[in-house]
């Protein structure tokens, strides 16, 4: 066979093989998206994705809360910054990034680069390759993806291209799930304000209190007995319904 054929045969087996993998990991995002929709576990889903494939050494995702970029997820455990680090848009190559919602590629000291921004007590602000990908759902700027190695590395186009790929998919994911858990929220917040209404006229009504004493008599029994408001109006409603069948 011709040299030049199979040459041409490497490269078509090449790319065969980086389509292969992009869509096994395509498959492997739309799996995690359908099955489980809780935000945490998602973001960690997501993490061991990323990790697999980049073998990444640290990786990074923050989410946009109130024009802040806010550190909702890490590779390496990292609980004194995971909901307190944030940063403004704008604010350090992840603010850039984030601003621009544009990728930015780094092979190698990544803390000279004139965006970095030092966050002392992170190790990884001495790792030298950085890879920072904008997560987008409908143009809607979601997070930022940071993807860092300890040791110089070059990131190929096709892996790059994947990370993006990921971080495309993963936004409108992130933005239902987030929907989800803020509605689930509302949701609570409303049964217990009903719960905690019908506790306050039993309280009216049985035991001749005022509104804001029966009030004050709820919030007292949920810090004396260290149970949610929630539990305390249940339970006097419980006592109320058990009295009235005698």
């Amino acid at each position: 066979m011709p040299k030049k054929k199979e040459s041409e045969i490497k490269i078509l087996k090449e790319k065969l093989k980086r389509k292969t993998k992009q869509l096994e990991v395509l498959k492997e995002i739309i799996e995690t998206i359908s099955y489980n929709l809780d935000l945490n576990e998602v973001l960690n889903r997501v993490l061991k994705i990323v990790k697999d494939i980049t073998q990444s050494d640290s990786c990074f995702l923050y989410l946009l809360e109130k024009n802040y970029l806010v550190l909702k997820a890490s590779q390496n455990p990292r609980p004194a910054f995971t909901g307190k680090l944030k940063l403004k848009i704008g604010e350090g190559i992840t603010g850039w990034v984030a601003k621009e919602k544009k990728t930015v590629c780094i092979k190698e000291k990544a803390y000279k680069d004139k965006r970095f921004k030092l966050i002392h007590s992170l190790p990884e602000d001495k790792y030298e390759a950085f890879l920072s990908v904008p997560i987008t759902f409908r143009d809607k700027l979601i997070g930022v993806m940071n993807i860092q190695h300890i040791k110089k590395r070059e990131y190929s186009p096709e892996e790059i291209s994947l990370v993006e790929m990921i971080a495309k998919e993963i936004g409108g994911a992130i933005e239902i799930s987030r929907l989800i858990t803020e509605t689930n929220i509302l949701r609570e917040a409303l049964e217990t304000r009903k719960l905690v209404d019908r506790a306050k006229a039993i309280l009216i009504k049985d035991y001749g209190m005022q509104e804001d004493e029966a009030h004050k008599f709820l919030l007292k029994k949920s810090m004396d007995k260290r149970k949610p408001l929630k539990e305390i109006a249940e339970a006097i409603i419980l006592a109320s319904e058990i009295k009235k069948e005698k």
